[in-house]
């Protein structure tokens, strides 16, 4: 079986480097280094950029405790938090080791690119390794990937395929663009399909209990609003994705701003409520309260944020690295669901963000997706 990848001479270029042993050897270590420096700023947008606050004010980091103005010299990369003890010097409070991790990861990614990937190509990986580290750490942290990485990584991409068409193993910034291009086409068509298909098979799941249980419906905000059954908190923001999405409660009794009904179901979207063909705002109503035994709440397959990201990473690496990088990225995060589901670190039902699998799969496919691919031609023709 045959696949049509790069060709060795395109491999080669992209592979070898131009400089003796020596001076490459240093380029290396002053990549990690300067790497570790990135790191540092992408600590920064991966608190910031999901809270809205601006990374140019203020632009001196910050302690997110006691908000004290860090000086440089205990915001040393890697080693201020050694320094520090892993505690803020103003008010003592910990500091979380994930700053140090992402200094770290940068600082070995960058290494590794200047290592595998000549210049001027090895500034476009950087920027795609920046954008990969904040979507990872974020996606972590919150579940989503913000807008301002993944269609601004596009339009990067995008840009930098001009700039540095040997991305795509071509000297044409014509023809780099255009595989940029369909790199971004294929990899957000692919896992917008995938998202549409697990959206209509696995669209709805259901809670059915043995005995009817209280439930409470809150309006704390436009996204911030909740349903309560028995204990049990279902968020808004995590179920709504749609305009169709909707969560439907079969009430036994329940009363809604004074007013009870009995045997109804409650049909939730997201800024209304119909309840025996009336439809009522969310935002109009006070008390909402009752008693249930059955209810069907909307599921995601797939986020969109995943969807946009793989496009940012197709603008980088084209059609042959998003058609890499899926399927890793799937068996990457399945293995992991698997061995901390099996292992009691999860529950079967918790969400796994998709994003970091991306991430990584993208990486496997920039430093070694052509080895791998080697490989696995080779078992194809025993």
């Amino acid at each position: 079986m045959n696949l049509i990848w790069l060709s060795s001479e395109q491999l080669a270029d992209l592979s070898v480097p131009t400089v003796s042993p020596a001076i490459h050897s240093l380029i290396v270590v002053a990549a990690f280094v300067f790497g570790t420096i990135i790191g540092s700023f992408l600590n920064a947008c991966v608190y910031r950029i999901p809270r809205e606050v601006s990374l140019l004010n203020p632009v001196r980091s910050f302690c997110p405790t006691c908000r004290h103005t860090i000086p440089w010299f205990e915001n040393i990369p890697v080693l201020a938090w050694f320094f520090l003890h892993g505690r803020c010097a103003h008010c003592h409070s910990p500091i979380r080791p994930l700053y140090v991790v992402i200094e770290l990861v940068t600082g070995v990614l960058f290494a590794i690119s200047a290592w595998r990937i000549p210049f001027p190509t090895t500034f476009s990986i950087w920027v795609l390794i920046s954008l990969l580290v904040i979507a990872t750490f974020v996606d972590f942290d919150f579940l989503v990937i913000p807008n301002s990485i993944t269609k601004g990584g596009i339009a990067i991409g995008l840009i930098l395929s001009i700039l540095t068409p040997e991305l795509h193993g071509t000297s044409s910034r014509v023809g780099a663009l255009v595989l940029s291009a369909i790199g971004v086409t294929v990899g957000a068509g692919i896992l917008y399909l995938v998202s549409e298909l697990g959206k209509s098979a696995f669209g709805q799941y259901k809670i059915a209990l043995e005995k009817p249980v209280s439930f409470t419906f809150e309006n704390l905000s436009p996204d911030e609003a909740r349903i309560i059954i028995d204990r049990q908190i279902f968020y808004w923001k995590e179920h709504f994705y749609r305009k169709s999405d909707k969560i439907t409660l079969r009430a036994i009794e329940t009363e809604i701003d004074g007013t009870r009904y009995q045997n109804v179901n409650l049909i939730f979207f997201y800024n209304r409520l119909v309840v025996a063909n009336q439809t009522l705002q969310l935002e109009q109503l006070h008390n909402v309260t009752g008693q249930t035994a059955h209810a069907e709440l909307p599921r995601e397959a797939m986020g969109l944020g995943d969807v946009k990201l793989i496009g940012a990473i197709g603008a980088f690496v084209g059609w042959q690295g998003v058609l890499f990088t899926i399927p890793a990225a799937a068996f990457l995060g399945v293995t992991y669901g698997l061995l901390t589901s099996i292992f009691g670190k999860r529950e079967w039902s918790a969400k796994i963000p998709f994003g970091p699998y991306l991430a990584a799969g993208s990486l496997l496919w920039l430093f070694q997706g052509h080895e791998i691919i080697a490989w696995y031609q080779r078992l194809l023709d025993r």
